[in-house]
């Protein structure tokens, strides 16, 4: 065997290797998570669920991973949204039907681990559409319950192209602050969303396909909007920063987005 067919037959082995330690740490932490979980809402630890898949988020980054990337990121997120419910959100409707989702989320999870097994074959394939589903019924119950609280929740409109860059804003969004999430993914989504709702703030990517973010927001100043704009963008350029200052734009949220980036944004608009 040449040296190639050696090298590649190595790597091709570190990998597995690799990916049968992370699958028995998957089983592991996720069955962790939902012995919490069945302890029902009143009794649940959710920083230990919360930990568990934020811990298993990265993990899955690492081994390369998108789907158990994309679902722990949102199980761990609507995790700390129960937490801050039990802390100070007592009389929000949906404590325990919500609870209930995540926890049949979660069951989904560690049925579909444990038929893999620990050997981590097949890990490349999702679960199937059932643990998708669950996370959008969630989703959709939190935003009803929102909705039918009495007085409308505050907004905040993301324009961004990517799904996983949206999702993200949903995330990190403390719970507690009582926003709501309104997605576009291109520009007439944008000038519809602003006019519709007229949000606190309206987070514009640059790098959008058609016209950039600064021209998106011209847009929505022509149409009569005058929420807070705040750009979003790796570039930090000047003549970049300069043409997003001439179109109104109140601050810049560099990425990649993280929680602590979010939120000092999110203060400065106070």
């Amino acid at each position: 065997m040449n040296e190639s067919g050696m090298n590649g037959n190595g790597a091709s082995a570190m990998h597995a290797s690799l990916q049968a330690v992370f699958a028995q740490e998957a089983c592991e932490r996720m069955t962790r998570a939902l012995a919490c979980l069945d302890q029902g809402p009143e009794m649940c630890d959710y920083d230990v669920v919360h930990q568990e898949f934020d811990s298993l988020h990265g993990g899955a980054r690492t081994v390369d991973q998108a789907w158990l990337e994309r679902n722990t990121r949102v199980i761990a997120g609507y995790a700390r949204f129960l937490r801050s419910l039990g802390r100070g959100r007592a009389g929000h409707p949906v404590p325990g039907a919500a609870h209930a989702l995540l926890r049949e989320a979660v069951a989904e999870m560690v049925r579909h681990c444990r038929r893999l097994g620990t050997a981590g074959q097949g890990f490349d394939d999702p679960p199937d559409a059932r643990v998708s589903g669950l996370l959008n019924d969630l989703e959709r119950l939190v935003l009803r319950a929102d909705s039918a609280a009495g007085e409308p929740p505050p907004t905040l409109l993301v324009v961004d192209d990517s799904a996983t860059s949206r999702l993200l804003f949903r995330i990190y969004l403390p719970a507690e602050l009582g926003y709501t999430v309104l997605e576009a993914e291109d520009a007439e989504g944008a000038v519809s969303q602003a006019l519709a709702s007229h949000p606190r703030a309206i987070f514009l990517d640059y790098n959008m396909p058609g016209e950039d973010g600064v021209a998106i927001a011209r847009r929505i100043r022509a149409a009569g909007v005058a929420s807070a704009l705040i750009l979003l963008t790796a570039n930090v350029q000047e003549t970049v920063l300069d043409s997003a200052r001439a179109a109104g734009f109140a601050g810049v949220l560099e990425k990649p987005v993280t929680r602590d980036k979010f939120i000092n944004v999110l203060q400065s608009l106070k």
